[in-house]
């Protein structure tokens, strides 16, 4: 079976609008969005039997299964990646993981090339992730990690993806630099383009390897750990 061939579900969770999209044997893609009413542990495997259905494909014909995995919300990517191992497991599919920077950058319309994205902000730190965009894929470019506004590079950025939650100092460095500061979309089409730039690469997971990205403990964790430790 070619490449171009290969049937894929992938899953954006990451963020609380989510969906899933598919490509079935003749290339075509179909999408399906979790109901933003509801939450993702509830619609995620309801929306993928919808797509299912619609794009008439059995979860048996599936060959890959590519999965955003963040930074994003705890829930969201805890139970997308129970259900990406759960296909790799019970059918035997290779997975692909996808940093979800790539799949904003895939998913915004930039017109740059050089891009930082910046998730999981938090006081005045962010995760950062500098992006190059060649032949309209994105790359990630030099190692991520948490960053603060006053130390964040920004040598050869073009332009910056943040949500509203950006430290409000980054954002007026930003402004002083002139540099175009973006919202940015998150979209299962996206998170499934770049994953077949990857299997093309054979960058593959391993189930027992296949985690979230969370770039500080998540606070359920913490408030869990808090709570028993104080018994």
């Amino acid at each position: 079976m070619s490449v171009q061939t290969t049937v894929m579900l992938s899953m954006e969770t990451s963020q609380r609008e989510g969906s899933v999209a598919l490509r079935d044997q003749t290339g075509t893609i179909q999408s399906e969005a979790l109901h933003v009413s509801g939450r993702h542990d509830d619609d995620l495997l309801p929306a993928i039997d919808r797509l299912f259905k619609r794009a008439d494909v059995q979860p048996r014909d599936l060959d890959a299964v590519a999965i955003s995995i963040g930074p994003g919300g705890f829930t969201g990517l805890r139970i997308a990646v129970s259900t990406a191992k759960m296909f790799a497991e019970a059918l035997n599919v290779k997975l692909v993981a996808v940093p979800s920077a790539l799949v904003a950058a895939a998913a915004t319309p930039i017109g740059a090339r050089r891009i930082l994205v910046a998730a999981a902000c938090k006081g005045d730190s962010f995760w950062a992730t500098q992006v190059h965009i060649d032949n309209d894929v994105p790359r990630i470019a030099s190692p991520a990690g948490l960053q603060f506004s006053a130390e964040f590079s920004t040598e050869g950025i073009e332009a910056v993806l943040a949500d509203d939650h950006f430290p409000e100092a980054a954002r007026r460095r930003c402004e002083s630099l002139h540099l175009p500061l973006m919202r940015p979309s998150f979209t299962a089409q996206a998170c499934l383009r770049i994953a077949d730039c990857m299997a093309r690469a054979g960058e593959f997971v391993d189930p027992l390897n296949l985690t979230p990205l969370y770039p500080r403990q998540p606070e359920a964790v913490r408030m869990w750990k808090q709570q028993h430790h104080s018994l």
